[in-house]
């Protein structure tokens, strides 16, 4: 197990209890795991007589929509600053504080803040800090806090915690799965007798023509290096525009380059300027791609990391990054004797 040492299940059940009035907020591009956290502990707090603002940094909810229902996200540019009138604040999947830094600066003094979490690089920052890395989602976290706090699930929040945690593990797919993420999953089922088919058809059955698009636009940009091993996909600011997909779907199109069969680490380039690149990087098994996003002042998870590049040519960027990669995969095949996947 990992220990960060970031495990204040207490004082954070203590901050939830107490609280009367909530700021909850997530990372830039909230996705299903970000997005199905905030909303859980939406509709567990406010039904338990709390007062909840729900905020995003950027864009809306894509197709998350079904979670919402007519509770809408508020813009952080359309609220006053400061946030005054909360007494607490709930980040959920924010790896850095930075990640959250237009939140945390648009607190009244004295808010208290619950950082909620599963990244290993997050540093712990709030008054009270729950990041669990072995957990499988920032979903599995807010469960066993709200858990602890004794404020019960609404059949809306275990929807969204369902989202959260099938989300973050690919359908249970990625090495994330745990067998707690399961039984968590198993008991929202059967305790609120959730239609599985119907929110798996929402999360994945939902494609637009413009995705779909997409996605073949991506497939045409695919590379392979050290024979097959290494994958790497592009959208570039132009597939975007031709298509009308949002930034969320572009973040989406890393899953292409990983379903090719032989790839142990893939990586998508998105071209966000001509001196602007964003990075996703996974992989599998002892290839520990957080270590290559953070040479680039990146971060994330073992298998699941990226990083953001500003102020070099988008191509000579790259070409460091595949360079830095195809070094870090030969170098872990010769130490595991050519085996990558557990």
């Amino acid at each position: 197990m990992i220990d960060t040492g970031f495990r204040d299940y207490a004082k954070a059940a203590e901050l939830l209890d107490t609280g009367e009035c909530f700021v909850l907020g997530g990372h830039p591009t909230m996705d299903g795991d970000a997005i199905g956290s905030l909303y859980a502990l939406y509709y567990a707090l406010t039904a338990a007589g709390k007062q909840c603002l729900a905020v995003t940094q950027d864009a809306g909810l894509g197709k998350y929509e079904y979670l919402a229902g007519s509770i809408a996200l508020k813009p952080l540019s359309h609220l006053p600053d400061p946030l005054d009138g909360y007494d607490t604040a709930v980040v959920v999947d924010c790896g850095a504080q930075s990640r959250a830094r237009a939140i945390l600066d648009r607190l009244a003094p004295g808010t208290k803040v619950i950082n909620l979490d599963h990244h290993i690089d997050n540093p712990g920052f709030g008054d009270a800090a729950v990041v669990i890395p072995d957990a499988s989602s920032s979903g599995e976290v807010v469960y066993n806090a709200l858990k602890m706090a004794g404020i019960a699930l609404t059949k809306r929040a275990a929807e969204a915690l369902f989202t959260a945690i099938v989300t973050d593990t690919g359908r249970f797919m990625f090495s994330n799965s745990t067998p707690d993420s399961y039984r968590i999953i198993a008991q929202l089922i059967e305790e609120f007798e959730l239609d599985v088919a119907t929110l798996t058809g929402l999360i994945y059955r939902v494609k637009t023509p413009q995705r779909l698009k997409l996605e073949a636009m991506v497939a045409q940009t695919i590379e392979g290096y050290l024979d097959g091993k290494v994958v790497v996909a592009r959208v570039s600011r132009e597939m975007l525009d031709a298509t009308g997909c949002t930034e969320a779907e572009a973040n989406e199109m890393i899953v292409i380059p990983k379903s090719l069969k032989g790839c142990m680490v893939c990586i998508l380039f998105r071209e966000m300027g001509a001196h602007d690149l964003k990075v996703s990087l996974r992989s599998e098994g002892h290839m520990p791609v957080n270590e290559i996003a953070a040479k680039f002042r990146g971060g994330g998870h073992l298998r699941a990391a990226g990083c953001q590049v500003r102020g070099r040519p988008v191509a000579e960027s790259e070409a460091e990054i595949v360079q830095a990669v195809v070094e870090e995969l030969q170098a872990t095949l010769d130490r595991t004797g050519g085996k990558v996947i557990c």
